[in-house]
């Protein structure tokens, strides 16, 4: 480590392990006990390390290649073995706007007991900001978040070989208008999202589009993000209420029952459903007026990377899987413009009077709660009492007890629905009323 620092190179400390037991426990480097321990460089500096090393016979030094499409050989590890120890350098390769690490072909001698926690599979990393370490390394500036985001650090491609064939064979090609107005506010979803810790995934359409088209559906009118129930707090939504990107419009459901934040551009609509944890399975909330659906998905116990738009997304690590249970079983590779349908969405339930107070909430976009007649009509229109106001800021259900406004003088809640159909059989199907 004395001789890279001193060389000026800059390595940067990004063993999990490593970071936990420095400054995470605090503990001191000299009571390290480790085979290996694996840092970052650049690919811009490798050459020149490599002939610095070959001055010295006191390391021992090889490398992982991969032979690139062009022919090139790319140095992806290098390992320097001193005295029984191995220093691990695992190269960042420059990727739009984030790194990738390849996975490691070099093979170990059967007497190392060796875990490769950045070469055992291909991985992002983002930049690093690094401060350094007692003048022998640098390790990232925010450790927790860089080893929250190694969690959801291995990368997949999408699939170039479908998207090849909808532009190919279909003639469907990436929509430019379209992506004008998305890439931006997905971006910004991304990164505040990464910057608050919550873990989240492209979901749906969205989803759909980065595998089957390495973009997004044409036609797609909206974009989908899923996040776990479990992690939700409320500065999700301190986020972006009044976001100068993407604006928080509509909170809908309960936090614990369904909810939906819907941002808005002004040009594209994008949703963030949260799913809840339920057995060997998740499930997320979607509301039509009153009527609660449920969207069953996978369980989704860890997530991975892609890129989309030259910047990192996480996505599920098993997208055919995800993909099939919400579409049929490869039905998804068949694009559909219309009529196409989740297989997964079940109907529910309807909320009841008092939780449908609390579950939908409107803000502008300087990010005030709507208290306006719109607001209060877009609960009234489907609520036998006469709403005058807003009861709460939040989509949470009150402590205390709720007392429901008067009743209206006509209810148009619960009323049976008007039929095209004959006097005769109106009046034999009078007690099979159907809720609107």
């Amino acid at each position: 480590l004395n001789h890279l620092f001193q060389s000026n190179f800059k390595i940067i400390l990004i063993d999990p392990f490593v970071l936990d037991f420095l400054f995470i426990y605090q503990l001191p480097f000299d009571k390290l006990d480790k085979q290996l321990v694996t840092f970052a460089i650049v690919d811009e500096s490798v050459q020149l390390l490599l002939q610095t090393l070959q001055r010295t016979s006191v390391f021992s030094v090889q490398t992982s290649t991969t032979t690139q499409d062009n022919h090139r050989i790319s140095i992806d590890h290098i390992f320097i073995t001193y005295q029984h120890k191995i220093l691990h350098l695992a190269v960042l390769h420059k990727y739009h706007s984030f790194y990738l690490v390849q996975p490691n072909h070099h093979r170990f001698s059967d007497d190392d007991n060796v875990h490769l926690p950045f070469g055992d599979k291909l991985r992002a990393v983002d930049h690093i900001e690094s401060e350094s370490y007692e003048y022998l390394f640098y390790y990232p500036r925010n450790v927790p978040h860089f080893l929250w985001l190694y969690e959801t650090s291995e990368f997949l491609h999408c699939n170039r070989q479908l998207a090849d064939q909808m532009e190919n064979d279909l003639h469907i090609y990436q929509n430019t208008s379209q992506l004008n107005i998305t890439v931006v506010p997905m971006k910004n979803i991304a990164f505040a999202l990464d910057k608050l810790q919550k873990r989240y995934w492209l979901a749906g359409g969205t989803l759909l589009g980065w595998y089957r088209h390495c973009g997004l559906i044409p036609y797609t009118l909206d974009a989908d993000f899923g996040l776990y129930a479990e992690e939700y707090d409320e500065t999700v939504r301190s986020h972006f209420l009044g976001n100068p990107i993407t604006y928080l419009w509509g909170a809908l459901g309960l936090v614990n029952d369904s909810l939906e934040f819907r941002l808005y551009t002004g040009r594209f609509t994008l949703d963030l459903f949260w799913a809840y944890r339920d057995g060997d399975h998740r499930w997320c909330g979607y509301q039509t007026n009153r009527v609660k659906f449920r969207r069953t998905l996978p369980l989704l116990e860890k997530l991975c990377s892609c890129d989309l738009f030259g910047h990192r997304f996480s996505v599920p690590c098993s997208p055919v899987q995800y993909l099939d249970s919400e579409y049929g079983k490869d039905k998804w590779k068949t694009p559909l413009e219309k009529n196409y349908t989740w297989t997964n969405m079940k109907y529910h339930s309807i909320w009841d009077d008092i939780s449908w107070m609390y579950a939908v909430r409107l803000y502008t976009r300087q990010g005030k709660l709507r208290t306006d007649n719109f607001a209060i009509e877009w609960i009234s229109k489907h609520f036998n009492y006469s709403l005058t106001s807003i009861p709460s800021f939040l989509n949470v259900l009150p402590n205390h007890p709720v007392t429901l406004p008067p009743l209206k003088a006509t209810l148009v809640y619960g009323t049976p629905m008007k039929r095209k159909s004959s006097r005769k059989k109106a009046a034999k199907n009078d007690e099979k009323k159907d809720v609107i």
